[in-house]
């Protein structure tokens, strides 16, 4: 898994992914994306949508009925491992199909984390997008990228066909998107919430990809619910007695330092880790 060469594992990070995911998956707030055009161009090869939001709880499920119709339509993993917890480890490890020590992607930011590393590293040329374009693949990004991206820079990795990326806009509203190397800007209008932006664009580009009759791989990146966690304006006044936990409060975990073999305290990218307290964000 440490070398660059070939794709499979790119290729089968995203096919397992696809296995939680719903091709004619509903994405836009007021229709469906994926009809019958998009099942008979699937039937050929299969398309994969695959949707990530960022600190998500598992006890907010059952308020969203969108996911839970997914569900029933689907399957739901009881036993399941991610790579990383962290943020752009794991991202990195979703685009790639490898683990943080074989990508050297260990943190959100520095020289072993973030969009910078994984650039410098040459990780963006080693991705599901370069792997499935060649094989006639149209290929979609929308959202959150890697911690650092800045659409501002209008970069545009290799093997996307559309590519629809924000940086902060962890607040919804009032941010750039870099589309496809142009620069837009969405203000405050409550057709400007970020996750519907992205719903509704996901939904174009199956549309566009099924109307042309090509497979087609999409990964939309919320930045919902991270913190501040905020609503889309409709939303608002929906859920009154359900707040969103203050931050900083709940159990404090206590982190000890992992050991190798020698019994010396574990080195992480090239540093020792130091026990320490960290406090969870959500009550136990």
């Amino acid at each position: 898994m440490g070398s660059k060469r070939g794709f499979p594992a790119a290729v089968a990070a995203v096919l397992v992914l696809a296995a939680a995911a719903a091709t004619g998956l509903t994405l836009a707030t007021s229709g469906a994306a994926g009809g019958p055009a998009a099942r008979s161009a699937a039937a050929q090869r299969p398309n994969v949508v695959v949707v990530l939001t960022d600190d998500l709880a598992w006890n907010l499920v059952q308020y969203m009925p969108h996911v839970r119709q997914l569900q029933r339509r689907g399957l739901t993993f009881s036993r399941y491992f991610v790579t990383d917890s962290l943020c752009c480890p794991s991202r990195s490890a979703i685009f790639t199909g490898r683990f943080p020590h074989d990508t050297g992607i260990f943190t959100n930011m520095g020289a072993d984390g973030g969009f910078q590393a994984f650039l410098n590293k040459g990780w963006e040329s080693h991705t599901y997008a370069t792997a499935l374009a060649p094989l006639g693949y149209r290929t979609g990004f929308g959202g959150k990228y890697l911690n650092g991206y800045l659409p501002r820079t209008r970069h545009v990795p290799p093997g996307w066909t559309d590519w629809r990326t924000a940086g902060n806009a962890y607040g919804e509203f009032n941010y750039n998107l870099n589309e496809n190397g142009a620069l837009v800007h969405y203000g405050n209008a409550p057709g400007a919430y970020l996750t519907d932006v992205l719903a509704t664009k996901g939904s174009a580009f199956i549309n566009q990809a099924a109307a042309a009759n090509k497979p087609f791989v999409l990964e939309l990146a919320t930045f919902a619910p991270h913190a501040p966690y905020t609503p889309a304006p409709r939303d608002a006044t929906q859920s009154p007695a359900l707040p969103a936990p203050p931050r900083g409060v709940g159990p404090r975990l206590t982190v000890r330092p992992l050991t190798g073999r020698s019994g010396s305290p574990a080195v992480r990218g090239g540093r020792r880790r130091r026990p320490g307290t960290a406090r969870w964000p959500w009550p136990a």
